[in-house]
C-alpha cells in the first residue's frame, strides 16, 4: 500500500506495469489485487478531479476572456489614437500635426502652457506707470483671462505658469487670479524667481572679488521661463512665453501654427525635388552677372524676388511679430496729435500703397483681432479702438524687405535679421532710394529690431530651436565658449523674452505677411499703452501705414523682374 500511495502520481500508474513490480519483489496474487483495485478507485478520483479542474479553468478563461477583451475595446482607440499621431507627424511633418490637433482633429485636446514672467506686483511709476499702481490687477490679469479664455473657446486644455520677480503671491492674491480665470485651467506659480549673480567688473573675470556680493539679477528674471518649458517640454503641445503686458490670444496661435505648417509643407517640397529647392510658380530668371554684390557679410544681396529656397534656408524662416498699442489721444497734451502721424518714417521715399495706407478706404487691418477692449476699457488700454489707432514704434520701413514666397505662404515682409543669417528678401532701399539718409541696410539696430516681448513654438520647434542655437535655447547653459561662465553677465531682458536671442544668435529669419488677415494676426498689443508718451513720438507709425509702405517694395519688387 506504501509503494502504491508513493506511485500514486508518478508515470509508472499502470495496472501492468504493478503487477510486473509487484511480480518481481515477490508479491501474492492478493497483493496485486488489492493494489488493483486502489488503482481504479484512484483513477476514478483522479478523473473527477481532472473533470472538475478543466470546468474551472474554462470558466477562469472565459471570465479571463471577457475581462481582457473589454480591456482591449477600452485601449484600441487610444492605441489607434496614437499610432495615428505618430503616422501623421511622419508624414505632414511635427508642426503640421500639431495644427491639425488645435483645429480639434483627433481624440486628444491640444495643449498650451501659457507663461508669464511679471517683474513686480505693483507699479514702480518708472517709464510712464504710476506709482503703487497694481500691476497684477490692472495690467496682467484683464490680459491673461481674456487670452485664455480665447483658447479654452476652441476647446484647447490651457495651464498658466506665472514667473514671480517678488517674494511672495499672498493666498488672497492667488485667489483672485484662480476665480478670474475658466474653469478648469491649472495655475502653478514661482514666487521669487529672481536669479542672483555676481555682476563682473571687467569680461575676462570669472571668479567674484573679495568685496563682491551677490545681486538680483533682474535682467534675468524673463530667462527664467526657459527652465520651465524644459520640465514640461512633453507635457504640452505649444508654449506661449511673453512678458505681463502683452496680450496673446488663440488668433495669434493659430496664425502662428498655419504659418509654421506651411513653411513645413514648403520643407517636404524642396526634400522631394531634385535640385532640394522650393519654386515659386512662373519663377523669373536673372543674369548672374546683373545681381547686386552683398555690401555686408550677407550670402545674397538685397534685390531677391522669387529665387528659390533651400532646405536649410526654410529650416531657418519663422512667422514673426511686431507690438503695437492702441492710440489713447483722450489726453490734450498727447504728442502724437495734430497729424504727427500723418508724417510717417520714409513716407516720401516709400509712400504707403493708395489701396492698404490709412487713407485707404479698403484693405484696413481689423483693430478687434489685437486690441479689443470695451467701455470703460480696463487698466490702460483704450475702449473701441478703431483700425488708425494702431499704432507700432520698434521698426520702420527702412529695416524692412518683402519676398515671393512658394504657395501656400506668397508674398511676406521680411523682418530685420543677422547679415550672415539672411535668407534673401528685396530691400526697400535697394536702388539707394534713401540716399544719404540711411546707404546700408540696418541689420541688429535695436532702433529698428523689432522686439516682440516673447515666444511662441511648438515643441518640436523649440527643440529645434535648442540645436541651432550657440549654447543652447535651452538650461544648463554651460557652454563656456557662448556663456563665457555665467549667461546672465552678458545678455539683457530683450535676449531673453524678447526674441533676441532667436532672431540674432540663432540666426532666424522672422516674416510678416503682407495679407491684412494674416498681419493682423501678427500683431501683439503692448496693453501697459505707455510707449506713446515715452519714446520719441518720430519713431511711431500706423500699421496700416506700414503695411501699405510693405505693399509699395512688393510693386516695386514685381517691377524689377519684369511684372507690371
Amino acid at each position: 500500500m506504501t509503494t502504491a500511495c508513493k506511485y500514486a502520481n508518478s508515470e509508472i500508474f499502470e495496472h501492468s506495469k504493478l503487477t510486473s513490480m509487484y511480480d518481481k519483489n515477490g508479491t501474492t496474487n492478493n497483493d496485486v489485487t488489492r493494489v488493483t483495485n486502489l488503482q481504479k478507485k484512484i483513477k476514478s478520483a483522479r478523473f473527477l478531479i481532472s473533470a472538475a479542474m478543466l470546468v474551472m479553468t474554462m470558466i477562469f478563461a472565459t471570465a479571463f476572456f471577457k475581462n481582457n477583451t473589454n480591456n482591449n475595446n477600452e485601449e484600441m482607440p487610444q492605441q489607434q489614437e496614437q499610432k495615428r499621431r505618430l503616422s501623421e507627424e511622419e508624414e505632414v511633418g511635427p508642426i503640421t500635426a500639431a495644427l491639425h490637433k488645435a483645429q480639434g482633429e483627433g481624440e486628444d485636446s491640444f495643449k498650451v502652457l501659457f507663461l508669464i514672467t511679471t517683474l513686480s506686483e505693483y507699479d514702480t511709476g518708472t517709464r510712464g506707470t504710476t506709482a503703487n499702481s497694481d500691476r497684477l490687477a490692472r495690467v496682467l490679469l484683464p490680459i491673461l483671462t481674456s487670452g485664455v479664455s480665447s483658447m479654452i473657446d476652441r476647446g484647447w486644455q490651457v495651464d498658466v505658469y506665472l514667473v514671480l520677480g517678488y517674494k511672495e503671491l499672498k493666498p488672497e492674491r492667488r485667489q483672485m487670479i484662480v476665480d478670474a480665470l475658466p474653469d478648469g485651467v491649472g495655475l502653478e506659480v514661482w514666487e521669487d524667481a529672481m536669479p542672483l549673480y555676481y555682476k563682473r567688473k571687467r569680461l575676462a573675470q570669472r571668479e567674484p572679488e573679495k568685496d563682491q556680493v551677490l545681486e538680483l539679477a533682474s535682467h534675468g528674471l524673463s530667462r527664467q521661463h526657459r527652465y520651465v518649458v524644459k520640465d514640461k517640454l512633453y507635457e504640452y503641445d505649444f508654449f506661449a512665453c511673453f512678458e505681463d503686458d502683452m496680450r496673446v490670444t488663440s488668433d495669434h496661435m493659430m496664425n502662428f501654427l498655419e504659418m509654421s505648417s506651411q513653411i513645413e509643407s514648403l520643407i517636404h517640397t524642396a526634400e522631394k525635388n531634385q535640385d532640394e529647392k522650393a519654386h515659386v510658380k512662373n519663377e523669373s530668371t536673372r543674369d548672374g552677372s546683373t545681381r547686386e554684390t552683398p555690401s555686408d557679410n550677407a550670402p545674397v544681396g538685397n534685390d531677391v524676388v522669387d529665387d528659390p529656397l533651400t532646405i536649410q534656408a526654410l529650416k531657418r524662416v519663422i512667422p514673426g511679430f511686431l507690438r503695437v498699442e492702441a492710440l489713447d489721444d483722450r489726453f490734450e497734451s498727447h504728442q502724437l496729435r495734430n497729424g504727427v502721424l500723418d508724417e510717417f518714417t520714409f513716407k516720401e521715399k516709400v509712400p504707403a500703397h493708395p489701396e492698404y495706407g490709412s487713407s485707404s478706404a479698403s484693405n484696413w487691418i481689423d483693430p478687434n483681432v489685437c486690441c479689443a477692449e470695451d467701455e470703460p476699457g480696463r487698466g490702460n488700454m483704450k475702449p473701441n479702438p478703431v483700425s488708425n489707432d494702431i499704432i507700432l514704434w520698434e521698426t520702420n520701413i527702412g529695416a524692412a524687405g518683402v519676398r515671393k514666397y512658394p504657395e501656400p505662404l506668397g508674398w511676406m515682409g521680411a523682418m530685420p535679421v543677422q547679415d550672415i543669417a539672411d535668407v534673401g528678401s528685396f530691400w526697400s532701399g535697394y536702388g539707394n532710394i534713401f540716399g544719404d539718409a540711411l546707404k546700408s541696410r540696418p541689420r541688429r539696430v535695436d532702433q529698428t529690431l523689432g522686439q516682440q516681448a516673447g515666444f511662441m513654438a511648438t515643441r518640436s520647434q523649440i527643440l529645434f530651436f535648442d540645436e541651432i542655437c550657440p549654447g543652447g535655447f535651452l538650461p544648463p547653459y554651460e557652454d563656456d565658449q557662448q556663456w563665457k561662465g555665467d549667461s546672465l553677465q552678458r545678455h539683457a531682458v530683450e535676449f531673453w523674452s524678447g526674441g533676441f536671442q532667436l532672431f540674432g544668435q540663432c540666426l532666424l529669419n522672422r516674416v510678416l505677411s503682407l495679407d491684412p488677415k494674416r498681419f493682423e494676426r501678427q500683431l501683439l498689443y503692448h496693453t501697459a499703452n505707455n510707449k506713446q508718451r515715452t519714446k520719441g513720438k518720430k519713431l511711431f507709425v500706423r500699421a496700416n501705414d506700414f503695411l501699405g509702405q510693405l505693399h509699395t517694395v512688393k510693386e516695386r519688387a514685381e517691377k524689377s523682374i519684369g511684372v507690371e
